[in-house]
């Protein structure tokens, strides 16, 4: 049975970084589950990486496990069409630079930065990266990774 507390519509902007993407294309055991989080969000965000990003990401999957990912170049122009995209100008740049834990890797930290431009209106992220993940509790950023 579904939860109805579930099933509610939520509101301001998710932030969605590119692993959490992936997961709409590349068959995994948390598909099923983003796919239905993300379906309750009217506003959606990402970065402009995510734009080169996530179809590397699914060349590579499709090299190493040809038989998970789904033909998605319909799916992608739309959860991209119907995302807000954040440009990388100078201060994503230089927000990227300060966020923490320092092992988080250069895209994570555009991602992080990307989020915080959101300002008030960011609700979560997100995202299936363990190192982003750590970053956006750090700095107490609700963080969505359902299973």
């Amino acid at each position: 049975m579904a939860d109805p507390e579930r099933s509610e519509p939520r509101s301001g902007i998710l932030y969605v970084d590119t692993s959490a993407l992936l997961k709409l294309l590349v068959r995994e055991a948390e598909s099923g589950v983003i796919e239905t989080e993300l379906l309750r969000w009217s506003k959606l965000a990402t970065s402009v990486v995510t734009e080169v990003e996530l179809p590397r990401a699914i060349a590579r999957a499709r090299e190493e496990r040809p038989d998970a990912v789904i033909d998605g170049s319909v799916i992608l122009q739309g959860v991209l069409a119907s995302a807000a995209i954040v440009p990388l100008g100078a201060d994503i740049v230089a927000k990227a630079r300060d966020v923490s834990p320092v092992h988080v890797g250069a895209l994570d930290a555009i991602h992080v930065a990307s989020a915080l431009s959101l300002g008030h209106d960011l609700v979560a992220v997100a995202t299936y990266d363990h190192r982003m993940q750590d970053a956006l509790a750090k700095i107490e950023v609700e963080v969505l990774a359902p299973c």
